[in-house]
Parts: structure tokens; C-alpha cells; sequence
């Protein structure tokens, strides 16, 4: 048994395939990003900061996979990939859209450090333009938010992963403000139609 007698499962198999699924790709497009995109500054990152990006990984894919159907002794799981609804198969498509707009999203912040050669020129800060930016001063931490609703919708069900769902909502509202403050204290000619989060909203 996965996690301890007492643990109930709740969410049916085709559920569970389909956010594993998600966030599979969400983690490659990551360490795709990471190796293959993004210009980083000479700034250390906290290893506090490291080591929580590790137990965060870790235990989303406990919590979905602890309260999935089949990994205990008294369920039986079967995959029956017809009962996913429209509506999570539509939050599956925005999720990837989600995701692909992250990717672009990076590729412009890189584009800010780079000649049109490729070749990495500056690491100073830049403000960026196009895309999500054009309305928003944080499409990454927006974008992210989008994906863990739609996460927490496909995954109704469980008891835990919604917890994860305002983890994340909560971290990246505090990193969009204070990301937003910085570029208008850091640039003087800093697009004042750029909201902090949500385009045209907020």
C-alpha cells in the first residue's frame, strides 16, 4: 500500500494518466528551457529556494498519485480513457497553451540578451515586448496559475492537490507584484498599460 492504510482513493485512473501527462510535459519544457533557452544573470539562487522547487515536484506527483485508484490493496483501477468529459479534455488544451505560452515567453527574455545571431551579448535587464508582455508584466507567473486551476479541475476529485493549486496561486501573486514594482522602480519608461497579472484586469 502507497502512503499509509488510512489513505482513500479518489480520483479515477483516466484522471490521474491525463495530469501525469500534464505535467510531464510541463517538467521537459522546463529543463528544455532551462538548458536550451533561457540567458541567466551571474545571481546566485537561495538553495533553500532549489530545494523547495525539488519537494514541490515531488510531492504533486505523490499527492496525485496517492489518491489514485489501483495503489491500494482493497481498489481496483481501470482505465477508461472515455470517461474524461469535454471540459477536462478543454482544461487539458489550455493547460498546453498555457505551457506554450511560457515557452514563447522565455524565448523573448532571451531574445532581450541575445544578437540576431544567437549569440548571448548583455545579461542586463531589459524590458520585454511582445507576446503576453504587451499586457502583462508577469505572462509566466499568469500562465502558471492558468495550469494548476485547470490541474485542480481535471483532478476535482482529490482532497489534497487543491491545496498545491493555492500553494502556487499564493507564491506567484507575491512574485507578480513584486515583479511588477520592479520594473516601474527600475525603468522610468515602463509601459504604464501593463497590468501586474491578469491582461486588462489587474
Amino acid at each position: 500500500m502507497l502512503l499509509g492504510a488510512s489513505r482513500k482513493p479518489l480520483i479515477p485512473a483516466e484522471n490521474v494518466i491525463l495530469a501525469i501527462i500534464i505535467l510531464n510535459i510541463q517538467c521537459w519544457k522546463r529543463v528544455y528551457e532551462t538548458l536550451y533557452v533561457s540567458v541567466f544573470s551571474d545571481q546566485k539562487m537561495n538553495l533553500s529556494t532549489y530545494f523547495i522547487g525539488f519537494i514541490h515536484y515531488a510531492g504533486i506527483f505523490l499527492c496525485i498519485i496517492g489518491e489514485s485508484k489501483g495503489f491500494d490493496k482493497d481498489s481496483h483501477a481501470s482505465l477508461l480513457l472515455h470517461k474524461l468529459t469535454i471540459i477536462e479534455l478543454i482544461c487539458m488544451l489550455i493547460c498546453l497553451w498555457s505551457s506554450y505560452v511560457q515557452l514563447k515567453s522565455n524565448f523573448i527574455l532571451a531574445g532581450l540578451r541575445k544578437n540576431q545571431h544567437g549569440d548571448v551579448v548583455t545579461k542586463e535587464h531589459k524590458i520585454p515586448f511582445g507576446g503576453l508582455f504587451e499586457y502583462t508584466s508577469n505572462p509566466l507567473q499568469f500562465t502558471e496559475i492558468i495550469i494548476y486551476i485547470m490541474l485542480s479541475v481535471i483532478l476535482w476529485q482529490a482532497s489534497t492537490f487543491h491545496y498545491i493549486t493555492i500553494w502556487v496561486i499564493i507564491n506567484q501573486l507575491g512574485c507578480a507584484i513584486l515583479s511588477h514594482e520592479w520594473y516601474h522602480k527600475t525603468f522610468k519608461n515602463y509601459p504604464k498599460e501593463r497590468k501586474i497579472l491578469i491582461p486588462y484586469i489587474w
